[in-house]
């Protein structure tokens, strides 16, 4: 209709602010904006020549550590190409510079994160053998009386409560973990029920207001011919978080039986758990598309997308299914008593 608009990346949560959606701009300053540069700034410190006392130096790493699985600039990346195609329907879509500037940033983003070895840098600050004693190939730490840091992945005492390394809290084994991943994995699974009656988004057409849930979404892109994206929305906003609420129940279950255990069902375990771990983030790509698109489509009465409150239940069901899988403890799955 000869109406055009353009969008920035800082205009999102600009947007989402003056809509009264607070907590969906926290999350995307968060996740795509605050936390990546966050992460870089810490890598750049660390690999440079700065001086740092080896104090400071920890601190940051156990900053990166924690921050590093909530940065999420790949996934909205994908929630920008899946929107452009659901918005398509909508008129003519056009790239900006700043997009072939992102994609890079993308690129180069995850080199550096792939290439960061955190590790080697732990080392260089201290040895990662606090255990006097020699070890036996074969045995389990527990066996020997050793634990391991899970800050640092440094090797200690198991009755040395604090890491001399990065001075965090520990012990052999963090059996309450089970009955804290349980309680979340619970709370999910609430939430996930209004997560997918409710509408994720509000659509005004002519002074029409319309409500949409996910499977609404998928239905209607899987009608239009969009099959591709319909999958990916489908996989990533429905599959992957009961898929993924479903693994941490039986790695959960895994982990409490005793005497009963294989080592090639211990080595599956620990993979599944592993790619708990990395698809779990990849549900937010339909929260993300719910942001691009309630904050580009703005025509007053003639046309305008909102967020509704179904994304942000969504939202909080990928969050705590996250926390969950780091609640877990996989050193779990390897004891036999």
């Amino acid at each position: 209709m000869g109406i055009t608009n353009s969008l920035n990346i800082l205009a999102i949560p600009d947007i989402l602010y003056r809509d009264n959606y607070m907590s969906l701009m926290l999350l995307f300053l968060l996740f795509v904006l605050l936390f990546p540069a966050i992460t870089l700034i810490i890598q750049i410190v660390v690999c440079s020549k700065i001086p740092l006392s080896k104090y400071r130096k920890r601190d940051l790493l156990i900053v990166y550590e924690k921050l590093q699985s909530w940065c999420m600039p790949e996934i909205f990346m994908a929630g920008v190409l899946v929107s452009f195609v659901k918005l398509t329907s909508y008129g003519d879509i056009g790239i900006d510079r700043a997009f072939w500037s992102f994609c890079f940033f993308i690129i180069f983003y995850l080199k550096a994160s792939i290439d960061f070895s955190i590790r080697k840098i732990w080392n260089e600050l201290a040895t990662n053998n606090f255990v006097k004693t020699e070890l036996k190939s074969g045995k389990t730490g527990m066996s020997q009386q050793v634990r391991l840091c899970l800050c640092c992945h440094a090797m200690l005492p198991a009755e040395q409560r604090h890491c001399p390394r990065c001075k965090q809290k520990g012990q052999v084994r963090e059996r309450n973990k089970i009955q804290w991943t349980l309680a979340l994995l619970v709370t999910s699974l609430i939430l996930y029920i209004p997560a997918n009656l409710f509408g994720v988004m509000n659509t005004i057409f002519v002074g029409s207001a319309s409500s949409s849930t996910i499977l609404d979404g998928v239905i209607y892109m899987w009608k239009d011919g969009d099959y591709p994206v319909a999958l990916v929305i489908f996989t990533a906003s429905v599959i992957i978080p009961i898929l993924k609420i479903i693994a941490l129940t039986w790695l959960c279950y895994f982990a409490s039986m005793f005497g009963r255990k294989r080592k090639r069902d211990c080595i599956k375990m620990n993979k599944l758990y592993n790619v708990v771990e990395f698809i779990g983030r990849w549900s937010m790509i339909d929260i993300f598309v719910v942001s691009i698109i309630s904050a580009l489509i703005r025509n007053g009465e003639m046309m305008a997308v909102y967020p509704d409150v179904g994304a942000i239940f969504f939202a909080i069901v990928v969050i705590i299914t996250m926390v969950a899988s780091h609640q877990y403890d996989p050193r779990l799955i390897w004891d036999k008593r």
